[in-house]
Formats: structure tokens, sequence, C-alpha cells
């Protein structure tokens, strides 16, 4: 089977500092993967690289067999690719539904756009109570609920989502989780950086851990929860 996202052999670098060093990984359809690692680890960048925000020096990324490094950003968004940016990144002076039409900028099927806001909404119920409100008036996991939403406005094949559970509540950890997961079951293919190991792997078929730009292990999600270095480094409470 090939591989819905594949970063094959990528090398990045900020000016003459190397973040990744040959960083190979792969993305099947239908899957959540996830990729942990320590601070200053380049999981971050990976995102970027794949979302067009960098581009690698070697290597390359690829989506439905077609390659994308080199592509600006807009063009890796309409080829399939929705993003869940790290901090969210709302239009905070903006109402809850203009920020969800917003992902769907790339489209012009106005009709298939309303249906689509009645699918998410009905997804995040919470939302349809806010749509009327200012996104920078919400709660930290009303916002990611926005964030989670507003991407799938523009009906991705594949959503990068960079640490989703952040600064939340552990109420609204577990909500947003459930969501991806939900998200996931619906048909789209979920790749996410997270800083919570345990909960990540709670709900990714696949995970890859990454330390100092390089690929250090990678494996089924139950096998690596229940890998004794993964226990001892990102499940007893060092960053991940």
């Amino acid at each position: 089977m090939s591989a819905l996202l594949a970063l094959d052999k990528v090398c990045s670098f900020y000016g003459p500092v190397q973040v990744h060093f040959d960083l190979s990984l792969h993305v099947n359809q239908g899957e959540i993967v996830c990729l942990l690692g320590g601070n200053a680890s380049g999981k971050s960048t990976t995102m970027k690289t794949i979302l067009g925000l960098m581009k690698p020096r070697t290597g390359s990324v690829t989506f439905d067999g077609k390659v994308i490094s080199g592509l600006p950003t807009h063009r890796i968004i309409r080829a399939g690719i929705g993003s869940v940016p790290e901090a969210r990144r709302l239009f905070g002076a903006m109402t809850v539904r203009e920020n969800l039409l917003m992902g769907a900028f790339i489209r012009d099927d106005s009709a298939a756009v309303r249906s689509d806001l009645d699918r998410v909404l009905t997804l995040f119920p919470r939302l349809q109570e806010r749509l009327a409100q200012r996104a920078g008036t919400l709660s930290g996991g009303e916002q990611q609920m926005v964030a989670m939403a507003r991407a799938m406005m523009g009906r991705p094949r594949l959503i990068c989502m960079d640490e989703p559970t952040m600064g939340l509540s552990p109420r609204f950890v577990d909500v947003v989780l459930e969501l991806i997961a939900t998200i996931n079951r619906e048909g789209t293919t979920i790749f996410m950086v997270e800083q919570n190991a345990s909960l990540a792997l709670q709900i990714a078929h696949r995970g890859y851990v990454l330390q100092t730009g390089r690929i250090a292990l990678e494996g089924a999600a139950r096998a690596l929860a229940a890998d004794p270095r993964i226990r001892d480094a990102y499940l007893g409470g060092e960053a991940a």
C-alpha cells in the first residue's frame, strides 16, 4: 500500500543549523499517526516542512504520490492537506462562523460548503451555540474546536495537527482527543505532533519518536506505549 503522506530522507536547516537528518516517515490512508519527541527535537519543523513553510535542502515530501516539497502553502492546502496549527491561530476579532467559513476559502461550491458547515456543527455542537461570538472570547478548548472544524471545512484528506491539546484543561483534553478519533473514523487521515505521549498513543495507530532530528523509534502505538524507553522518557513526566 502506497503512503498518503511520505517524507523521504529529508534534511532541513535553519541557516547553517541542521534540524532534520535524513528524516523518513509515512502516513497511510485512514491512519492516525503521532510524532513524539522532546523540546528542540524537530517536531514543529516537520509540520512546517509538510505545509510548505520550510523547504528541505535535500529529500522530498510526497502527498498522494506527488512531490509537494517546494510548493507554496496554498497549493499544498488545495492538494488536500488541512492544518490545525499550534496555538490555534484563529481570527480573534471574527465570529466563530466567519472563522469556520475561512476554512473553505479555497472552495467555490457554496451549496456544499453550507452542507459541510451543518456537518461540522453536528460534530461540534458547542460551536453551534457560539456561531455569532467572537472567536477570541472563547475558552482554549472551544478555540481548539474552532481550529479543528475550520480545517475540516476545506474537505482535506489529511489534517496535520500541531500540539492539539496544548494548554487545555484536563476535561477539554479528553474531549479534543475523542473528536480527533471521531474525525478519523469518519474518513480523514490524521498526522499529529503531540506533547502528551500517553494520550496520543491511546488514539493513534502508529507513532514515531524524534530525537535531535532523527527517528529514534517507530512502531504500532500499543507497542510504543509498552516500550520501557518510551515509558521512561515520555510517559514518566518529561515533556513530549
